[in-house]
């Protein structure tokens, strides 16, 4: 008995009949990936908390290895590592911190007059907007950073209590994780193939050695950027020069946007107490801080190791800003950068591997 076809009129094309099953497949990753993210947001202060623990533990892994070889205890070994990271934190906050914020008022001062000329240029010059226009479109400004950062880690009313949680915790989680990380790791492998342990402990070097290296390397950068900077702000006469080198240090761990607003901020000073000449002066001089920096210094400290595409970057630091705040920002590019080294390490084809791309 012969079996009917199903008329040719119709069959679903084969084209369709592909993609439809890869659209419902996209489909069911993307739900899970939402409703994954808005889970996450509900415990930012402990992820941003843990995520921050690890790459402490980077680190001070060798600090505290250093001492256990000595004959400390773990345990002791651990507390005195967490412990002396902690005194030197407190110490440069202290230090640091009163100084920038003496200064803070003047430099509100000296950017808000730059924003009021600025203003001021709009309705005068070639643009001819109203005052109306302008207060339009800052108000939108306004409205969306409040959307994007309205439930963020250091917005609203609850931003010190969580600081503070977030801070203790990420102290508490440092410990263990230097305590018994590699003993949870051999666990692990005990319990697993010899193909996976092996990923395991490549995974476990490649990502320590990969965040240790970028936390020192960013560092070394912010370091080479404010100097240099702060000896240009020093030539010209410009005041402030030590909360804006601060700032210029702090802005390089967010990558492209956080040297974007320290230099912005070092030229409106720079404009406003000595001219158009300084402001000029300076922003050549971070221009090509900046150029040298990513033309020589990156690639000599970071290597092809952490490398990333700037889209990358930029799309990194801007969902990572968006989904947890400032924290997010500064930490979306090392993860990301991490997680490739990590992914490439363990790949048993690396350079065809989709993720890599992410190199450029």
């Amino acid at each position: 008995m012969a079996i009917s076809e199903e008329p040719r009129s119709e069959r679903v094309p084969g084209w369709l009949a592909r993609w439809g099953a890869i659209s419902w497949r996209l489909i069911a990753i993307g739900l899970v990936v939402f409703f994954g993210f808005r889970a996450l947001r509900t415990i930012s202060v402990v992820i941003l908390a843990v995520v921050v623990a690890m790459f402490l533990a980077a680190v001070l892994w060798k600090p505290s290895n250093w001492l256990r070889a000595r004959g400390l205890p773990p345990a002791l070994a651990s507390i005195l590592t967490v412990a002396g990271a902690v005194a030197v934190l407190v110490g440069i906050f202290l230090v640091i911190v009163p100084q920038v914020a003496d200064s803070f008022e003047t430099l509100s001062a000296d950017v808000g007059e730059l924003v009021e000329s600025g203003r001021q240029w709009l309705i005068d010059g070639p643009l001819g907007l109203t005052e109306a226009d302008i207060e339009a479109y800052t108000q939108s400004i306004t409205d969306w950073a409040q959307s994007v950062g309205g439930d963020s880690l250091l917005w609203g009313a609850t931003a010190v209590l969580e600081f503070v949680t977030g801070t203790f915790l990420a102290v508490i989680v440092t410990f263990f994780l230097l305590k018994d990380g590699r003993k949870l790791l051999d666990g692990f492998k005990a319990r697993v193939s010899a193909d996976i342990a092996h990923k395991a402990e490549t995974g476990f070097r490649v990502g320590r050695y990969s965040l240790a290296h970028y936390m020192g390397g960013i560092a070394l950068v912010g370091l080479f950027d404010a100097t240099l900077i702060a000896i240009a702000l020093w030539i010209v006469g410009a005041p402030l020069i030590l909360p804006l080198a601060v700032i210029v240090f702090f802005g390089a761990f967010i990558p492209l946007i956080g040297a974007f607003v320290s230099g912005l901020l070092a030229v409106a000073v720079a404009t406003v107490n000595g001219g158009m000449t300084d402001g000029l002066i300076i922003l050549a001089v971070i221009v090509g801080v900046q150029q040298f920096e990513g033309d020589v210094i990156m690639p000599l400290v970071f290597g092809q190791t952490l490398r990333l595409h700037p889209l990358v970057i930029l799309l990194g630091v801007t969902a990572g800003g968006i989904a947890f705040g400032l924290f997010g920002a500064f930490l979306a590019v090392p993860l990301i950068a991490v997680a490739v080294a990590i992914d490439e390490a363990i790949s048993d084809e690396p350079e065809s591997n989709l993720i890599s791309l992410a190199r450029g």
